[in-house]
């Protein structure tokens, strides 16, 4: 269902407002209309994974709302305390140290000006999705945004149901092939009915097979 440009900015604001990102993130049941994106970051291996979202609108919004606030607001001066330090497991302290001696040195009037820079671009993008809907050109400008203005977070790939649904497919892998019942990978795919989002079953299993890949 479609909504309008203020009702994206009110139930974003509040999510983020309110910690309930998981209400738009987990998308309770994908749709004809549903928005699946593959993100890495530069800092862990954890931050590799995909999401799927309700629409393209709510990917912008993902963005906006979460992804380039996080990166590029300035961080609230905080006195020291060794006392509070968090204690990293080692390997995860040395890529993070590895990604802080790489991570751009930008001041604070910098960040915020990248920052705002950035949200504006996406309220555009946004404000254009709800006017004409989407179309296949806005996936490169998403990358562009996000890759050209966050520091670690990296958007790699955009599929929105149906339309991307074979590409989708052709990452992930078909989630009703029975792989046990053949002696090879393909075989198994071979056998595999074809996704249907209109059937519930389907749904389910791709859902679970993004969640799988996203965690």
């Amino acid at each position: 269902m479609s909504r309008s440009l203020q009702e994206y900015h009110e139930r974003w604001q509040k999510a983020t407002r309110e910690w309930e990102l998981s209400e738009i993130v987990e998308d309770p049941d994908l749709t004809n209309e549903s928005c699946i994106i593959f993100e890495s970051a530069h800092s862990t291996p954890m931050g590799e994974g995909a999401i799927a979202l309700p629409d393209f609108g709510d990917a912008i919004c993902w963005y906006r709302y979460y992804r380039v606030p996080s990166e590029l607001e300035p961080p609230e001066p905080q006195e020291h305390s060794s006392a509070g330090d968090v204690i990293l497991p080692l390997g995860l302290e040395i890529l993070e140290r590895r990604w802080e001696h790489r991570r751009p040195k930008l001041t604070n009037d910098q960040l915020r000006k990248r920052c705002a820079a950035a949200e504006q671009a996406l309220d555009d993008l946004l404000a254009e999705f709800v006017q004409q809907g989407y179309q296949v050109e806005m996936i490169k400008r998403l990358q562009e945004i996000v890759n050209n203005s966050l520091l670690d977070f990296e958007l790699h790939e955009v599929y929105v149901l149906s339309k991307d649904l074979d590409a989708l497919l052709s990452s992930l892998g078909n989630p009703l092939a029975d792989y046990d019942a053949y002696e090879t990978e393909q075989e198994a795919e071979a056998h595999a009915p074809a996704v249907d989002l209109n059937n519930p079953e389907h749904r389910a299993a791709l859902k679970e097979r993004i969640w799988m890949v996203g965690r």
